[in-house]
């Protein structure tokens, strides 16, 4: 569950919402992100509910921010219509207000972007059977919130230049009016308007978080920027003390934190711009052929099993499979590649991709929320909500920050107070330098650095078919020391073929008699693809599909049971067959002495043997070979040069797993595992070392997820693709070395803003304290750290992972 949260200004508001929210009975837990200006939450419904929670955001004094939709339909008949449509609206969770008007076919929606998209909304409303004609999206809250520091700059901007030009006598005394007491007073009211006006944000903001016992950006600028001008409106009156007068200390600084402030909410803005890019991938209409005939509907309004007519420019509305045509088709901005691939009758199409060649006809497989795009925006939507690590620990520092700079201020004013001379404009002397600690202490550049990092990380790795699943996956992933692969579909192509059929003796089931019944090879594998038939695993299946190229008989066996590593056991036609290792034969107190010399010759060549047993009896064996993927030996060879033990773990046999791992120069192998053991070995290797697991089916789902990083190889099952923390769009084993490489700079851009965060601090409060640095080039440097850490984040959409290039 996710909301977006309005008003916050720095890591301290981060603070506060979270400890405010935590208090909640049924909270367990909360990251508010700032950089998405987000909070994600795991709660107990039944303890507490969405509205309960948005009350208590909004009774910290923030807000929890909605959008606005206006959209006109047709077909409404009458008030009947409109109420129902209404109603339902209403119902659905994330609207947080609905109104439909019959008179002129208006729709006004208010809603929880985090959890309702536009395209939910569209797809209720046709659904309902009302025709969209048209539809208005009010400005985002990150387009309201820039348009109104912009309004507020300008504001500050157009009053500071008077302070300016009439606060400096001395050096501007051509200036008309200049060191008179009329001149005093027109900066008094100007500095009034921008203190109070311009400055009104910082005002609100440290009173809210006041009210949760804490303190952040707001409150440093407010303390300082308001005893100048207290002090300063102090000497203004009856007669001006223009010595005394530091108005620019105020105005200035509040108008540069303004600016900054919009700078700093357009470059937040970019860094989260490719789930924007990906939602609009989708086209709004398409066109379907039904009985003969080419028809345009909403895309909301398809169902699976709709043929759809993709023309060439065009974009592949859903996922779908082709039925005719052929084409090369641009999947770049999902699975990351480079080149257009080629699509014909049988092959699958993303939707959200672009036909870039000839005409298509396909059949809609996955709609709405099920295809490949909705759910990679939702897994990388997901994704910045969470946070790292090193981001929590940051926000703990951020937290005591404004306290201890506070006391740093304080400690400044008294020793300058002190040890100035009296009469020497002595509150002044002692006031400026404290002043300026509070405005450059900067919390939101800590605030910042981490957060916009991964948001950029995350979409470059979204654009390169590499999905982290939350900012503790992305810096744990360069960390690792060891990378365990699954051997059958990871390192290998996963479609093993059937290379020997050894019959060992005739064949008669139960119903038959022994005439006419055939002593072949043939007869060996009908039996066991009966009983492989309903299995999900690769050798199974290739053994199924083997009998299916001979055109054998595959019934249905009575009785099916699998043993996850070992092979089947089934009844069929009154007799028990078992299929499965020689391991699995010896449990069935099946002797597999006589066939040992030729099992071992088999594997030596690099096969797996699978044998096959009919009433406790061994009736043949069947061998087959999984070829290493293209890519493997030179992803392996990569991670090596990273300084990564790379292991294979497999179920399969010593020694057809050491001829694979002799071509593919593995360090170290792992046979003879059945998946429950996975979990085993991957803890004994977590003992020195940070372990990343890469695989693709259903045994490996408890390996992935006890691995310190699971990779999923997105061809692989569900099940895999939910254990996984990082998971990779394609079937590609090079984007594991990209994600490694990805994670790795990430954080190194991370400690890199961090580093200039402190560092601008270490320095520049010093200064400051000695008096060295004037409020107002306080305020201009503030500006300039948390625009320089987006900056820098910035900086990672131009990078391309070596591996990638």
């Amino acid at each position: 569950m996710a909301i977006k949260i309005g008003g916050m200004h720095c890591a301290g508001c981060v603070n506060s919402i979270q400890n405010y929210l935590m208090e909640l009975k049924g909270i367990k837990k909360c990251e508010v992100n700032l950089a998405a200006e987000k909070a994600t939450l795991e709660f107990d419904p039944s303890l507490v509910d969405l509205f309960v929670i948005e009350e208590t955001v909004q009774e910290a004094g923030y807000r929890v921010v909605y959008e606005k939709l206006s959209i006109k339909i047709g077909n409404i008949t009458d008030s009947s219509d409109s109420g129902k449509l209404e109603n339902r609206l209403k119902q659905i969770e994330g609207v947080k207000n609905a109104s439909v008007n019959f008179g002129n076919g208006q729709v006004l929606v208010e809603y929880n972007q985090a959890l309702l998209s536009l395209s939910d909304i569209r797809q209720i409303i046709n659904r309902s059977g009302y025709q969209i004609l048209s539809e208005d999206l009010s400005a985002s809250a990150e387009e309201m919130e820039a348009k109104k520091l912009k309004k507020l700059f300008l504001i500050g901007l157009a009053f500071t230049i008077p302070i300016v030009i009439f606060g400096y006598p001395e050096y501007l005394s051509f200036v008309p009016l200049a060191g008179t007491a009329a001149a005093a007073y027109i900066i008094f009211a100007c500095a009034s308007v921008v203190q109070f006006v311009t400055g009104s944000r910082f005002y609100v903001g440290a009173y809210r978080i006041a009210k949760m016992k804490s303190a952040n950006m707001d409150t440093l600028v407010i303390t300082g920027t308001t005893a100048a001008y207290i002090f300063s409106a102090f000497n203004t009156f009856p007669a001006p003390s223009w010595h005394n007068l530091y108005y620019d200390a105020s105005s200035v600084v509040i108008t540069f934190i303004i600016l900054g402030k919009y700078l700093e909410n357009k470059t937040k803005g970019k860094a989260s711009s490719i789930i924007r890019k990906m939602l609009e991938l989708q086209p709004k209409n398409t066109r379907i052929k039904k009985d003969g005939q080419e028809f345009e509907i909403p895309i909301e309004l398809l169902k699976p099993g709709d043929v759809i007519v993709v023309r060439p420019g065009e974009k592949i509305p859903v996922d779908s499979m082709v039925l005719e045509g052929h084409s090369a088709v641009d999947q770049s901005m999902i699975t990351g590649e480079s080149m257009p691939v080629e699509k014909k009758p049988g092959g699958e199409v993303i939707g959200g991709t672009v036909n870039k060649e000839g005409m298509l006809v396909v059949r809609a497989s996955k709609v709405g929320n099920n295809t490949m795009l909705a759910q990679v925006v939702k897994l990388v939507e997901e994704a910045m909500g969470r946070k790292p690590p090193i981001q929590r620990l940051v926000d703990k520092v951020a937290g005591y920050f404004a306290f201890i700079v506070m006391g740093i201020a304080l400690a400044t004013f008294l020793t300058w107070y002190v040890v100035t001379p009296a009469g020497a404009h002595l509150v002044a002397t002692a006031l400026i330098p404290a002043v300026a600690i509070l405005v450059v202490a900067c919390p939101c550049a800590l605030g910042l650095a981490t957060p916009t990092a991964v948001m950029v990380g995350m979409s470059k790795s979204a654009q390169n078919g590499v999905i982290f699943k939350g900012g503790e996956a992305l810096e744990m992933l360069g960390k690792i020391k060891v990378a365990v692969f699954d051997k059958t579909g990871t390192l290998t192509q996963g479609t093993p073929q059937v290379t020997d059929l050894i019959s060992l003796k005739q064949i008669t089931l139960a119903s038959e008699s022994d005439n006419g019944i055939r002593n072949d090879n043939n007869r060996m594998l009908e039996i066991a693809a009966v009983a492989e038939k309903n299995s999900e695993h690769p050798l199974a299946k290739s053994i199924v599909q083997k009998a299916r190229e001979l055109g054998l008989k595959i019934d249905e066996p009575k009785e099916f049971f699998a043993v996850p590593g070992r092979g089947v056991d089934t009844v069929y036609d009154k007799n028990n067959i078992l299929v499965g290792n020689a391991g699995f034969m010896q449990e069935n107190d099946i002797d597999v002495k006589l066939v040992e010399g030729s099992v071992k010759t088999l594997q030596d060549e690099g096969k797996t043997v699978v044998l096959v047993a009919l009433d406790k009896e061994l009736v043949g064996i069947i061998a087959l070979l999984d070829t290493p993927k293209k890519s493997a030996k030179g992803v392996l060879q990569a991670l090596k040069k990273m300084g990564i033990l790379v292991v294979m773990l497999t179920g399969d046999n010593e020694r057809t797993a050491k001829t694979i791992a002799k071509e593919l120069a593995i360090d170290e192998v792992i046979a003879n595992v059945v998946p429950s053991q996975k979990v085993d070995v991957i803890k004994k290797l977590q003992q020195n070392k940070k372990v990343a697991m890469v695989g693709d089916g259903i045994n490996d789902a408890a390996a992935l997820t006890q691995a310190d990083v699971g990779i999923a190889i997105g061809g692989g099952s569900d099940i895999a693709i939910e254990a996984g923390r990082v998971v990779l769009i394609r079937d590609d084993l090079k984007d594991v070395v990209a994600a490694i490489e990805i994670s790795k700079k990430t954080v190194s851009k991370i400690k890199q803003n961090l580093f200039y965060a402190f560092a601008y601090n270490a320095v520049l409060i010093p200064l400051a304290s000695l008096g060295l640095l004037y409020p107002a080039l306080a305020g201009l440097a503030m500006v300039a750290s948390s625009v320089s850490v987006t900056s820098s984040s910035l900086l990672l959409k131009r990078w391309t992972p070596p591996s990638k290039r």
